[in-house]
């Protein structure tokens, strides 16, 4: 393991481009430069500190939720676009995001979508579900939402309205990833799911992946990569037959937020002050 960027606290979020790490930490957020690890540019976004923001991007904007607030910046130097109050309490807060080129898609506690028009910011909202949908993911017109009662929905986004619908269990399916024509669907009843997308059916399946919960990480070469935090363990997959090759095992804590790149793995985890990175060995 490889310490990446020193920050002197928890990073709760982060997104990699080519030449830049743009990360959460404490009340701010900043950006690193991947080779020479120098801070580039730094603003305070937040009031206070907190660990259960999320972040994610697209080429030009960065989007992040803090309980039931939504932050839209600009990627290259944080000024901030746009902030708006979606929740007011714990039946509201936000729970998950993903974006498209038109759209973010932000799921609310309970069950329902706020959608957020990227250039005009208009705003219009789906009930959807009446389960809460912590992974959310865009495929061509598609979005696909975990449920916390072990669902996996298949979404018009057109319309927000349920075209198909798999039951996985009665967990919560975690996290969501996608290489090409296949989903990976992680419960938090230890299942790892293989789905083809052209069926939305599931093609195999591998029980006890973790002894707690986990996240699909990504794809190295023809491996799937999972992460388990409060197993402090990281398991290499046959991407094809779910059969697992290898576990790394390394200190981690909790939670936190993972970007995989060539042979390595960038990590953030409560026990790590800065974010890590790690070489994926066969």
């Amino acid at each position: 393991m490889e310490h990446m960027a020193e920050l002197g606290g928890i990073v709760t979020g982060f997104h990699v481009t080519e030449q830049c790490i743009d990360c959460m930490c404490g009340k701010d957020l900043l950006k690193i430069d991947k080779h020479s690890r120098d801070i580039i540019c730094q603003r305070t976004v937040f009031e206070k500190e907190g660990l259960s923001r999320k972040l994610i991007a697209d080429d030009e904007r960065i989007f992040i939720y803090d309980f039931c607030t939504l932050y839209v910046l600009n990627q290259k130097n944080y000024e901030l676009l746009g902030k708006w109050q979606l929740g007011n309490d714990l039946s509201s807060d936000i729970c998950g995001m993903a974006v498209d080129h038109d759209t973010l898609y932000c799921s609310i506690r309970n069950g329902k979508i706020i959608t957020l028009d990227k250039q005009s910011y208009l705003m219009k909202e789906f009930i959807v579900s009446d389960s809460s949908m912590w992974s959310m993911k865009t495929y061509d017109p598609y979005l696909i939402c975990g449920t916390v009662d072990g669902k996996l929905l298949l979404l018009d986004k057109s319309t927000l309205s349920i075209e198909k619908k798999l039951v996985l269990g009665k967990k919560n399916i975690g996290s969501l990833y996608i290489d090409g024509e296949i989903l990976y669907a992680a419960s938090h009843d230890g299942k790892l799911f293989k789905m083809g997308m052209r069926n939305f059916e599931v093609e195999t399946s591998m029980k006890n992946a973790h002894k707690k919960m986990f996240v699909c990480a990504g794809i190295c070469k023809d491996m799937l990569i999972t992460v388990s935090y409060p197993c402090s363990e990281i398991a290499l997959w046959n991407k094809d037959t779910l059969e697992k090759i290898k576990v790394m095992n390394t200190p981690l804590k909790l939670s936190g937020c993972t970007h995989i790149e060539n042979d390595f793995m960038y990590i953030s985890s409560r026990n790590i002050s800065g974010i890590d990175k790690i070489k994926l060995n066969v």
